[in-house]
């Protein structure tokens, strides 16, 4: 202990020695601007005078003494808001700059633009305003990593990012105020694998030209954007492209049969347009799709038999719109299907009496079809099921007494149908369900006498949300 403690010491005296012989010295730059970065950041912890600049909290240096990584994401928020320095600048040798989450506001220092060795950017998750000065990455040629989601920035997308960011792979301006169309420059920076500008107030047309962009592997352009027209058929044209984001921004038109050609997509998110016509049957040949979200549409039609060949699939949402015909039996045999969100739409037959057998089904929904005929026995085979909403259609019979083993149970909804026999006793005694105000105080468990039929409900939820 009283090692380390002189350790500490004579670093500490080296670094005043150095700053009282040469006070203009890269080093003596680089504790300055670090103290200003601790008054105007509200950063505790970092002592000069108990330890070596390059031992702060966030900090570390070369073999030079000069700091080339500050990341304060980890260290314990402040309540106080504070601001980026025009000091910042003078830590010119940084690679690594981590401001994300530490309450930070105003606008970003025009001084950033001597930060030319940069790799790693991220701002995200403060208050930052103002328009971003694209500016300041003009001569960050080796910038890898721009992350500034969820501030407060406003105005146009930078335009400068297309000019001097050759080597940017991770690009995420989404969850702010921007504005404006998505520039057609942004297909010019070829090394991006990421682009998040979701979250934000952008217009006119989605431009085809960012299909040219050959490496991106994830792709957000939805949430409170509102386009004009539809989705480009050449999005289809991405061969790494794995996530496909363009959820709730007034998507219009038809699904581009294109985008079947996305062979290693795993999520594609539709939700929350206008989109019309039929579900393309052609997307069953995107093998590795796990995530297939469509709902909130004017889709119509059926659900195409050759969704038989998504062997991947773990979530299908499908409602809110106009779709009709039987649930194909084959969902039943989906391997890995966890998640079925069909309701309000014109759906009609029979569930598939094999859903569940796959033992990973954990929350159904078919609320508002006209189903009918008897409740699937093996819904919760895997112990997994969470929710089970079966309200207003025409199912018959029984409760199966499975569900009354069904451990895992955290919500059921069967009101307007027309169930009849005993509820089984097991449900009153489910862990994770909450009878609440008891809604089946009027009729006995072992009687039940249709009266699921009309208003009086079943109607269980879990108020521990949290589980």
């Amino acid at each position: 202990m009283e090692n380390k403690k002189f350790k500490m010491l004579i670093s500490a005296y080296v670094s005043f020695i150095i700053f009282l012989l040469f006070p203009s010295s890269p080093c003596a730059d680089d504790l300055d601007a670090l103290l200003k970065l601790k008054k105007a950041m509200n950063i505790t912890g970092w002592e000069p005078s108990a330890q070596h600049y390059c031992s702060f909290s966030g900090v570390s240096c070369d073999q030079r003494l000069r700091v080339v990584a500050l990341n304060v994401s980890n260290m314990p928020p402040v309540r106080d808001r504070g601001s980026i320095p025009a000091e910042i600048g003078l830590l010119n040798k940084l690679v690594n700059l981590s401001l994300a989450k530490y309450n930070l506001s105003g606008r970003l220092p025009t001084e950033m633009a001597n930060l030319t060795a940069l790799k790693h950017l991220n701002i995200s998750n403060n208050f930052f305003s103002g328009m971003f000065p694209g500016e300041i990455t003009l001569g960050m040629t080796e910038l890898e990593v721009l992350d500034a989601y969820n501030n407060d920035f406003t105005g146009q997308l930078p335009l400068e990012l297309a000019a001097g960011c050759k080597t940017l792979k991770h690009l995420h301006l989404g969850g702010n105020y921007f504005t404006g169309n998505i520039p057609e420059s942004y297909s010019n920076i070829r090394s991006l694998e990421y682009l998040g500008l979701n979250g934000n107030l952008l217009s006119g047309k989605l431009p085809a030209s960012l299909a040219q962009i050959k490496n991106l592997k994830e792709l957000y352009l939805g949430y409170y954007n509102n386009y004009d027209g539809g989705i480009p058929p050449e999005f289809g044209s991405l061969p790494l492209l794995k996530v496909l984001d363009m959820s709730s921004c007034n998507l219009i038109g038809k699904i581009p049969t294109s985008l079947s050609l996305l062979k290693n997509l795993h999520s594609l998110f539709l939700q929350v347009n206008r989109l019309s016509g039929f579900v393309p049957p052609e997307l069953s040949s995107m093998a590795n799709l796990v995530t297939l979200d469509l709902s909130i549409n004017e889709l119509t039609g059926k659900i195409p038999e050759s969704f038989s060949e998504l062997k991947s699939i773990r979530l299908i949402n499908l409602y809110k719109n106009d779709l009709y015909g039987p649930i194909p039996k084959f969902i039943g045999d989906l391997p890995y299907l966890e998640i079925l969100q069909l309701w309000e739409n014109n759906f009609t037959y029979e569930l598939p009496e094999s859903l569940g057998q796959n033992g990973r089904l954990r929350d159904l929904d078919v609320t508002g079809n006209h189903l009918t005929g008897l409740i699937p026995r093996n819904l919760c085979l895997g112990g997994r099921l969470r929710t089970l909403i079966l309200m207003d259609n025409n199912f018959f019979g029984p409760i199966p007494l499975e569900l009354g083993q069904c451990k895992s149970l955290v919500k059921i909804r069967m009101m307007k149908n027309r169930i009849s026999g005993t509820i089984p006793v097991g449900i009153f005694n489910l862990p994770s369900l909450d009878f609440g105000e008891d809604p089946t105080r009027n009729w006995k468990p072992q009687q039940l006498n249709n009266s699921l039929a009309g208003d009086e409900p079943i109607f269980w939820e879990n108020t521990r949300r949290n589980l």
